[in-house]
């Protein structure tokens, strides 16, 4: 795919969320606006299924679903939804599912880089979220979160009209976005289908509610139960939360920490200059063959990532890709940055080496002056030795934020599936770029 033919995207719509407004109300005037968009969600639901077996009968799943499928895990949100399907008339269990089915299906790269800003450095937040699903592209929002006339902007998310939970969010001191997981610990599988049926039957928490918990902390609030308000609370408390099994990715704008999601664990991975993840675990020094033969032999989860379901090898192979655009840009930076804090050393050290000879070559007064060249002699080398162990720090590297657009917008991190692609300051607190993706402006 020639880089060229990469589209250009919009950015979406922007509407406020009303806080202060019971939780039936606040989504009404966006509801009733995509009323007749929303209406695809009917049809998506029948081609989901249809999708993970033909010989599924779509009237006893929509009978079953009515049934079962009543409420999310927080009152709150529950309300939201029944606010929604008020104005839109669209059946209760269909929204649900939307929130709760959604974050298990998706491909993504998510990642935190650190950046020019001034004479500082910060990190930012980049994402992009891919999917099949076309007419939810027609459903994308921002949705910037306000409580009555306060200007304070809350919090802000990029997700798609009807869904409550975060998908990508963020908030000042806290950025945050999700990303599927095809694989989770086959030894544990009782407990993890049992998390599966109890979300769907909102007696458990979704990730995306987990998600939304994270960005609407506050220190003060929920005093009697975890506080996720802060980087440091939320590594302490997530890993061992029940879950189903994805990626987190969270940023405070100074460290952005990635987690590969299982029931009750997690492995943590934490940087303040570079860090990306897709869909596939990172296992390191691991072959892509080994990687995927080692996943056939684990459940896979649901790998509907498209409009069909993609074999483990072609998962893999496709987050591989998307992973290794982004780290092949970010290490070539690194490789330049070595080079020219190599030439500098170079100088410094001929320019010592000089001042050493001028001082050797003048006479020596005293019988300190060679236990003298050679204290002052170890301590060059001990310098010398510092600065090149400081070589493999990549720290105080830093890119610009049009560098980042520009690793975000090649292919394939940016590809025909490509939903949105969005980059967030959780230091400030706010989306600072975002595109979402027709699909018919690809080339063939």
């Amino acid at each position: 795919m020639d880089e060229k033919s990469i589209p250009e995207g919009n950015p979406p719509p922007v509407f406020r969320i009303d806080l202060s407004l019971p939780p039936s109300e606040r989504y009404v005037e966006l509801a009733s606006l995509y009323r007749d968009r929303m209406r695809a969600l009917r049809g998506m639901f029948d081609e989901l299924i249809q999708s993970i077996s033909p010989k599924i009968p779509l009237k006893l799943v929509h009978c079953l679903a009515r049934s079962f499928l009543r409420k999310l895990y927080t009152d709150e949100e529950t309300e939201e939804l029944r606010g929604i399907s008020r104005v839109t008339d669209i059946d209760m269990y269909l929204l649900i599912s939307l929130n709760t089915v959604l974050d298990l299906l998706m491909g993504c790269t998510s990642g935190g880089v650190r950046t020019k800003c001034g004479s500082s450095t910060k990190m930012l937040h980049f994402r992009t979220l891919d999917w099949g699903m076309d007419p939810l592209r027609d459903l994308i929002v921002q949705l910037e979160f306000r409580r009555g006339d306060d200007p304070t902007l809350l919090a802000t998310t990029v997700t798609y009209v009807g869904y409550v939970g975060v998908l990508t969010g963020v908030r000042k001191g806290l950025s945050a976005s999700l990303n599927f997981r095809p694989v989770h610990d086959t030894s544990k599988n009782l407990a993890f289908y049992s998390n599966h049926v109890l979300v769907l039957l909102g007696i458990r928490q979704s990730i995306s509610s987990l998600l939304r918990q994270c960005i609407f902390s506050s220190p003060s609030a929920r005093p009697g139960g975890s506080n996720l308000s802060t980087l440091e609370s939320i590594v302490e408390n997530v890993p061992s939360m029940p879950t189903t099994a994805a990626y987190f990715i969270f940023s405070d704008g100074a460290t952005t920490v990635t987690m590969e999601k299982d029931h009750r664990t997690a492995i943590v991975r934490s940087s303040p200059s570079f860090i990306v993840t897709t869909n596939h675990d990172q296992q390191s020094d691991t072959s892509l063959k080994a990687i995927a033969e080692d996943k056939r032999h684990h459940h896979a989860g649901l790998t509907l990532v498209s409009d069909g379901i993609e074999t483990m090898a072609d998962l893999i192979e496709d987050s591989n890709e998307r992973r290794d655009c982004i780290k092949s840009r970010w290490d070539k930076k690194l490789q330049l940055h070595m080079q020219a804090r190599e030439r500098v050393e170079s100088v410094e050290n001929v320019e010592r080496q000089e001042a050493e000879q001028n001082l050797s070559d003048q006479p020596q007064g005293t019988r300190s002056s060679p236990r003298l060249r050679r204290k002052r002699e170890k301590e060059a080398e001990m310098e010398r030795r510092q600065a090149s162990m400081s070589r493999c720090d990549d720290s105080d590297l830093a890119i610009s934020e049009k560098e980042v657009i520009s690793w975000l917008t090649t292919y394939p991190v940016l590809n025909e599936e490509t939903h949105y692609a969005t980059i967030m300051d959780p230091s400030e607190g706010k989306v600072v770029w975002v595109k979402w993706y027709d699909p018919s402006e690809w080339g063939e």
